[in-house]
């Protein structure tokens, strides 16, 4: 920063920065980071300047109380300061009226605004005039209650359930020391539609924030809550008591994407990732198990409180955006990323831009993208695999046997709720390769059901590969139909792997013809392993190959007692054999240990649609030149190849990158 920006700037050293001496330095520390600063007369700058760092002069006042020689220190420093955001400037701030007897009793609450924002005595001021209205039962009205008058709230309005209620809250408050000036006790309508609609509505209507914990009522009365602020487009700040824990929205809005207040992400993920049967207990409530009074509702309360009291004075953190998961048996906050907006099939969710329809543009996009390089991909998914609220809401390996393959399980949540999550498994000879082949199935799932779960325009617009141009998605049913889902590094190695997908699934799962050679000079040595592996086993498998009826392509069938386990096809016969014989390991591995445990087969579905696994294993070299030669069969076939961009969860397609849908069809 230059002397010219900092001379008339006022600083103020933020509440929340804390500095110490090291040697040849000071070491600076914030919630905003740290910092080294170099020099021998650092430490003593800092503990002689700080105190003066209150905003009330400007750089140029302070200046002249010191000595000459030392002038040029105390501005580089100051100016160190303001860059790394230790301190900042007051001279911009907001006006305010709080006197000074309300500065000093809520201190802590302004100096919380002052360590993440500006204009914090104004900001703190406007909570004070915000009108609260707080809906929940008497042990969370509580808990609000003190959490609020702590906060220096003067409007608030609990909305409690019952009389009684009301008696109990109110004979709580009378042993406060102090109450918000104006707090008032109102019975809640029955339900918000109706007769009652207006009840609610007036209640509403006029709130600056709204505070909901669901701690009675369950899931419908958050449900509704939710679509009555959205429609009043009043923010709201909500949780949900569950059997095991009580879960805090982030705070909604007018301008949330997902604000129609039906079916909003979160909810919808949370409920993506429960078994059938507990979504019916989810959706039910009430939530009468006794955990969720007492304790555990003040403490929902507060969390609820706090959201709120940052939501209104203008203070952000990555926290607030997730969502806060307290435990009811530990009492432990935890918080769980969001990835946005969810796939809908009520068609109430959000729906893409006119320009996102074009299968052209979106196409012209995506080759356009640098591609994904596998360790970035692998630490975007991170984000995604959360076990309460992500589109993969499991990773392991612990429920699988490791020799002599490593295997990974990704458990794959339905976002259109029409099945419980579903299992792909990944398979390689290193454990990070496992779980990285685990994570590109799992990704591709998702995204597949994701478009399940949209709405879905007729007929579905896509890029036919083959001549070039926009088309409509050919349909089952009308001649030869087959499709395949990928998620590669860029849009060519995805495309050729969903079309190989697609192509494996027109091959008969019988196999037929002779069987197929396999040369030992053109197995590589993990191929050689396989079948050194297979054959000291004793296994009873072959390997066939086989004529598809689409195109000239080698195609193998993998048989394993007697049964296919795997089909491949690719421009390669190399890399379809070595794709195969590892997938033929993997059944092995897999039914041994299903024997040797006497239990039922681990693998769950490996594929969408469960039949044996034709998700093609790509080489390192595979790209834009087996593309080419794959699509030349398929118009050579008289077929086309209509790919579809996976984006119906845009959020998760963001991370993925190249999640594709190709479907096979006569031209």
């Amino acid at each position: 920063m230059t002397v010219q920006t900092t001379d008339a700037v006022r600083p103020r050293l933020r509440g929340d920065v804390y500095f110490t001496a090291m040697p040849d330095g000071a070491f600076v520390r914030s919630t905003r980071g740290s910092v080294f600063l170099k020099g021998a007369s650092v430490h003593r700058l800092l503990t002689a300047l700080a105190p003066a760092l209150t905003g009330a002069a400007t750089l140029t006042e302070l200046l002249a109380a010191v000595p000459t020689s030392q002038r040029p220190s105390v501005r580089k420093l100051v100016g160190t300061l303001l860059e790394r955001g230790f301190v900042r400037d007051t001279g911009s701030d907001l006006p305010h009226s709080l006197d000074d007897d309300a500065a000093e009793r809520y201190a802590g609450p302004v100096q919380f605004i002052d360590s993440c924002t500006d204009s914090a005595a104004r900001r703190f001021q406007d909570f004070r005039a915000a009108r609260l209205v707080c809906v929940c039962g008497p042990d969370a009205a509580r808990g609000f209650l003190s959490a609020l008058t702590d906060c220096g709230a003067t409007r608030l309005t609990l909305v409690l359930p019952d009389p009684d209620s009301m008696l109990t809250v109110h004979q709580f408050a009378a042993t406060l020391p102090e109450v918000p000036a104006e707090l008032a006790f109102v019975p809640a309508p029955s339900t918000t539609d109706g007769a009652d609609a207006t009840d609610w509505e007036t209640l509403l209507r006029t709130a600056d924030a709204v505070l909901h914990l669901a701690d009675r009522p369950g899931a419908a009365s958050r449900e509704a809550v939710a679509r009555l602020c959205a429609r009043l487009g009043r923010p709201l700040v909500q949780g949900l008591a569950m059997a095991d824990a009580v879960w805090i929205w982030p705070v909604r809005t007018p301008a949330t994407p997902d604000g129609d207040g039906d079916g909003d992400a979160p909810w919808r993920r949370l409920l993506a990732t429960r078994t059938e049967a507990e979504r019916r207990t989810l959706r039910a409530g009430p939530c009468s198990d006794g955990l969720h009074h007492g304790p555990v509702a003040e403490l929902a309360a507060i969390q609820l409180t706090f959201r709120a009291y940052c939501h209104l004075t203008g203070v952000t953190t990555p926290e607030l955006a997730a969502m806060a998961r307290l435990d009811t048996t530990t009492l432990e906050v935890d918080h769980h990323p969001v990835l946005g907006p969810a796939p809908d099939s009520s068609g109430a969710g959000p729906q893409k831009p006119g320009a996102e329809r074009d299968p052209a543009r979106r196409v012209r996009l995506l080759r356009a993208a640098d591609p994904v390089p596998d360790p970035l991909f692998l630490e975007r998914l991170t984000v995604a695999c959360d076990r309460h609220v992500g589109p993969i809401p499991d990773v392991r390996e612990r429920d699988h046997p490791q020799s002599p393959l490593f295997v990974t399980e990704a458990k794959v949540a339905d976002p259109g709720l029409r099945t419980e999550p579903r299992a792909v498994l990944g398979a390689a000879h290193t454990a990070h390769a496992a779980r990285a082949d685990a994570l590109r199935r799992a990704a591709a799932t998702a995204l597949e059901l994701a478009r399940q779960a949209a709405p879905r325009p007729a007929p579905e617009p896509g890029w036919d590969l083959v001549a070039e141009r926009a088309r409509p998605v050919p349909a089952p049913g009308n001649g030869r139909y087959a499709h395949g889902t990928a998620a590669e590094a860029d849009l060519d190695r995805s495309a050729l792997a969903g079309t190989l997908a697609a192509l494996a699934r027109l091959v008969p799962v019988q196999a037929a013809g002779d069987a197929a050679p396999v040369p030992p000079a053109e197995l590589t040595a993990a191929d050689r392993q396989c079948v050194e592996l297979l054959t000291t086993a004793d296994a009873r498998w072959s390997v066939h190959r086989v004529a598809s009826p689409a195109v000239a392509l080698p195609a193998f069938a993998f048989l394993l007692d007697g049964a296919t386990v795997a089909v491949q096809v690719h421009p390669d016969a190399a890399t379809a054999l070595s794709a195969g014989l590892l997938d033929t390991l993997l059944a092995w591995q897999l039914a041994r240990h299903r024997r040797e445990s006497g239990g039922p087969d681990p693998t769950g579905v490996t594929t969408p649609d469960a039949v044996p696994s034709v998700q093609p294993r790509l080489a390192a070299t595979d790209g834009a030149d087996q593309l080419a030669t794959t699509l030349e069969q398929l118009r050579a076939a008289g077929l086309c190849a209509v790919l579809q961009v996976l984006d119906d969860d845009p959020a998760l397609a963001e991370l993925v990158g190249f999640g594709v849908r190709v479907v096979i069809g006569d031209a």
